[in-house]
């Protein structure tokens, strides 16, 4: 055959080919070649413009309601200044002999706080006003120095209640209906007296995380909200607002060794609820508690007691390892018997039966999972009871 006749058939066989090949994808993928005109051009262009204008009307809506916000919350935050007597030493010229001759009250510390009644009633953290021994005073939006008291400190979680000493009308802040409410990647705002000396400093950023825990030698801290809003000391006790500008949380605590890792106790409308209600009807706040004696198992205490887990909370197997008429024995829980979860969270050193209910309320409903002595186990519901 000569060389020019098979070039020939060559590029024909190809052609061919290929047409049958678009044809059959055409038939069995379902594609169709459509030629775009210049108008549908023009018009594609037209739409893309404006939905890059609609982003960036919404991001102008977005900037706008949160000065918005900001200008309506800020009213209701406030700055705590902590005052002590400290002794005034008088020093003889040549500085081998101090003798005190008298006291002045000075700062010694600050944090923030927020209005939660219209009475002057704020809530802050415990370690901003635990000092028995110190005064607080109230710095308002307006620069305003009130005299305030200490009215009530939570025992169990980094939360305390203070409130202005004279006849003074406040606007509280209002709070997200249920912590299952806060979103992890939402704004979250932070207000607060940031290095106890720049009053309602403002920052913003998302909610990093939920369920975080905190944990050193004084204090264990569960169920926290992350946040990388900045967060520094003296921001303690001021609010975690979303851009409805409803509180999510309280800010508590900052990590040291990062950045961006601030960290706040989540407050839902529930909860602020039932404190304040608490503090009405006993004067103090009351906890949640299950009514049990136990001891925290780990691996050296399972083997010394011979049990069958090697993580919860051993119920002590004496006559009063349960508390009469608590919830624990409305509910049938034994001695000797062992709490695995609650709510689906083991329990184990990291995360102490204590520290899990935490930021529960009395009357909440838990859902435990129990081991007896057998190595049996089985889920039951319990009311939370107070104490």
């Amino acid at each position: 055959m000569k060389p020019k006749l098979l070039a020939t058939l060559i590029i024909l066989c190809s052609l061919i080919s290929g047409v049958i090949g678009a044809f059959v994808f055409v038939q069995f993928f379902g594609v169709s070649f459509v030629t775009v005109s210049p108008e549908a051009q023009h018009q594609t262009t037209t739409n893309t413009r404006q939905e890059v204008a609609a982003t960036s009307v919404s991001i102008t809506d977005i900037e706008s309601n949160i000065t918005e916000i900001v200008k309506k919350i800020s009213p209701s935050v406030v700055s705590i200044i902590i005052k002590k007597d400290l002794i005034v030493y008088r020093q003889d010229p040549y500085g081998f002999f101090r003798q005190p001759i008298g006291s002045i009250k000075q700062k010694v510390g600050g944090g923030t706080g927020f209005f939660v009644r219209k009475d002057g009633t704020i809530i802050t953290n415990k370690h901003v006003v635990q000092d028995t021994e110190a005064t607080y005073t109230v710095i308002t939006n307006n620069h305003t120095e009130y005299d305030a008291k200490v009215m009530a400190i939570d025992p169990l979680t980094d939360l305390a209640l203070l409130k202005i000493v004279t006849d003074f009308e406040s606007t509280p802040l209002s709070f997200v209906s249920s912590e299952d409410d806060i979103k992890v990647w939402q704004f979250a705002i932070a207000i607060g007296n940031a290095l106890a000396e720049f009053q309602n400093s403002v920052s913003l950023g998302v909610i990093s995380g939920k369920e975080r825990t905190l944990q050193d030698e004084q204090i264990s801290l569960n169920g926290l909200l992350q946040t990388d809003a900045a967060i520094n000391p003296g921001n303690s006790g001021g609010p975690l607002v979303n851009i409805e500008g409803k509180v999510m949380g309280i800010n508590t605590a900052i990590s040291t060794e990062g950045q961006g890792l601030g960290f706040s106790i989540p407050l839902s409308a529930k909860r602020i609820g039932y404190i304040l209600e608490s503090i009405d009807i006993y004067g103090e706040i009351k906890r949640p508690f299950i009514g049990i004696n136990y001891i925290p198992i780990s691996e050296w205490v399972a083997s010394e007691l011979n049990l069958m887990s090697s993580h919860g909370a051993y119920i002590l197997n004496q006559a009063d390892a349960i508390v009469p008429g608590s919830s624990a024995e409305t509910a049938g829980i034994k001695p000797g018997e062992i709490i695995l979860e609650i709510d689906g969270q083991k329990i184990d050193l990291n995360h102490d039966l204590n520290s899990i209910i935490q930021n529960k309320i009395p009357e909440d409903l838990i859902t435990l999972t129990i081991m007896n002595p057998a190595g049996e186990t089985r889920t039951i519901e319990l009311e939370l009871g107070a104490y």
